[in-house]
């Protein structure tokens, strides 16, 4: 395994790692301080901001199905995967949620304001599902990284407790937007992870 293999994953956690919190620190600057608030507005509007959403989501899926290769090329541990696999896929619905907007937008003036309104709360509501659902899986991804049952290098185990920390004030909900400043932390220890020389991983 050369260094270079990883070279764009490690490229793609550091721009996320600036891109994040600029999205998210733009959206609670125009908008209200409540994230349900903020993320419904945005559904019922087209704007710039949807592609900062979709770059900022492709980036995220990029980073967890790099970071699942690395483990499969570096040790066995189909739990890691799959952990792995279902992160990128709750990212990817939450993101995906963009295309109803781009929907509401075509249809608007064909649709009632109920209409919309139910379309909007509905979309709300299975985006704070996949919300909950990522926070649950993260969860059990740092603990599993903790249990050192992987092999994992140290700095995995320092994105672990970061991991740990962000789906805790994910689950709090009132804490959540704590996340802000803290996801960019966990995302500049992937970035150091894939930009490092690669070393062997033990298989236990």
């Amino acid at each position: 395994m050369l260094k270079h293999d990883y070279a764009a994953p490690g490229i793609a956690a550091l721009i996320l790692a600036v891109a994040f919190p600029i999205y998210w620190l733009y959206a609670f600057h125009v908008g209200s301080e409540n994230f349900v608030e903020i993320y419904r507005a945005d559904l019922l509007s087209l704007s710039l901001s949807d592609l900062a959403f979709v770059f900022i989501g492709v980036l995220e899926i990029y980073i967890y199905l790099s970071l699942r290769r690395s483990f499969a090329e570096r040790l066995s541990s189909g739990s890691v995967a799959i952990l792995l696999l279902l992160m990128a896929l709750l990212v990817t619905i939450f993101h995906a949620t963009v295309l109803v907007d781009v929907a509401l937008a075509v249809t608007a003036t064909t649709l009632s304001e109920d209409a919309i309104n139910t379309i909007g709360e509905f979309t709300v509501m299975v985006a704070l599902g996949m919300l909950f659902a990522y926070a649950l899986v993260g969860l059990i991804l740092s603990i599993v990284l903790l249990l050192n049952r992987t092999g994992a290098p140290s700095v995995l185990k320092y994105f672990a407790v970061v991991l740990l920390v962000c789906c805790l004030l994910q689950l709090s909900i009132i804490l959540s937007p704590a996340n802000i400043f803290v996801f960019p932390v966990a995302l500049l220890l992937l970035a150091f992870y894939f930009l490092s020389a690669p070393k062997m991983l033990e298989v236990v």
